[in-house]
């Protein structure tokens, strides 16, 4: 009876290992490979998310698969002619999509850059794809697209939001004989919570803490735990790497100081203790301190009472106003803090006087129902910071 009992437990076992072998190998068909050319690359991509992709709208595929795939923008071959050839790739961030990178990408490109953006294995599809991904799918990603990329350009920068800022940073801090420096939005060295470290526990006996539906086709709602446990990994390997590693390569990082995603105050150790060149610069938002500039730092105030705004959110930093989609005027309003409470959430959605930012009591002291914010009335001057760095430290 026991010898029975154990070669049903070995075969559920070796079903188990099966199952994860599978999944694991079709996650792996979405990896950025070796030597890949970007075109073959997002071709492949393309066929890949049209199999497997949740569409919002399934008479708007056109639309919502474009905005999902990874993506290459050139400098204008008349006015950009005669300059050094200096690339950018870009990374967007865990449960976002290329989409939520194409503001900054213009932005670089009308600047005579060259820009990619990939597209982080398990996303773009439908969230369940998070759940058998893992950093080492990401890293192998980014690794591999900025190997190639490197032999394109004369000049090449990593970067990228959140998640894909953390990516950026320990490749660029891997990779110092190939890159000329990192910019980084919002980057994660630690996620904004204090039981963080639950995470891969947690992970091994439960896949959701909620799983809502999304109506954005460019971001997941939800994200299953496993993904979160890997996004902790990360930043914990990175921050590590870092803070033991500190280098005078040129950073340039721009962030809120009211993320309740990422712990800013983090990110500004990492950026004071281990990015120590003196030709890396900060740009922190704040709701509460008063605007400065420093030799390294500069702080802006998002205090802006006539935009309606209070604080910076997570993705704002590196928003355009001007975005159709999720800028001042977009089409699509950040309301999933009230996605438990239908009515509550649709006020939020539809309130012409609303007001936005980051979650804080402030903000909903002035608005019981406030957006999150997901644009930067900052934006240009943002970006042509970010040019003037770029340019500057080519090399």
């Amino acid at each position: 009876m026991r010898q029975k009992i154990a070669l049903w437990c070995l075969g559920v076992f070796a079903l188990t290992v099966s199952v994860i072998g599978h999944a694991t190998e079709e996650q792996a068909q979405f990896i950025y490979q070796p030597e890949e050319s970007f075109a073959h690359y997002i071709a492949r991509a393309e066929q890949y998310v049209n199999e497997r992709k949740l569409w919002i709208k399934s008479d708007d595929k056109p639309r919502e698969l474009a905005a999902v795939l990874p993506f290459e923008l050139l400098p204008d071959a008349e006015s950009c002619a005669g300059r050094t050839s200096i690339g950018v790739l870009l990374s967007h961030g865990l449960s976002d999509s290329p989409f939520s990178m194409r503001d900054p990408a213009h932005a670089l490109q009308a600047a005579c850059f060259q820009v990619r953006v990939v597209l982080l294995p398990g996303h773009g599809t439908k969230s369940e794809d998070l759940l058998d991904v893992s950093r080492d799918d990401w890293r192998a990603t980014f690794r591999n697209a900025a190997n190639a990329f490197s032999k394109d350009v004369d000049v090449m920068y990593v970067g990228g939001f959140s998640t894909g800022g953390a990516l950026a940073a320990e490749y660029a801090w891997q990779h110092t004989e190939r890159v000329a420096g990192a910019i980084l939005f919002s980057p994660v060295f630690k996620v904004n919570s204090s039981i963080d470290w639950l995470s891969p526990w947690l992970a091994m006996f439960k896949d959701w803490l909620d799983n809502y539906p999304s109506d954005d086709f460019a971001k997941y709602a939800s994200i299953p735990v496993p993904a979160i446990a890997e996004v902790y990994k990360l930043s914990k390997e990175v921050r590590h790497l870092i803070l033991k590693n500190p280098k005078t390569l040129p950073v340039f990082i721009a962030l809120s100081e009211d993320d309740q995603t990422v712990d800013s105050s983090v990110s500004e150790k990492v950026f004071n203790a281990g990015m120590v060149g003196p030709k890396s610069q900060m740009v922190l938002y704040s709701k509460d301190q008063m605007s400065a500039n420093t030799d390294r730092i500069k702080v802006y105030n998002t205090n802006w009472p006539e935009d309606r705004i209070l604080g910076l959110a997570h993705m704002a930093v590196h928003g355009n106003p001007e975005n159709p989609y999720y800028g001042a005027a977009g089409e699509y309003r950040i309301c999933g803090w009230y996605q438990a409470d239908e009515s509550l959430y649709q006020t939020c959605r539809t309130d012409g006087e609303n007001w936005f930012g980051e979650k804080s009591s402030a903000l909903t002291k002035n608005s019981p129902h406030a957006a999150r914010v997901s644009w930067n009335p900052n934006f240009n001057s943002l970006m042509q910071e970010v040019a003037f760095f770029i340019k500057a430290n080519a090399k």
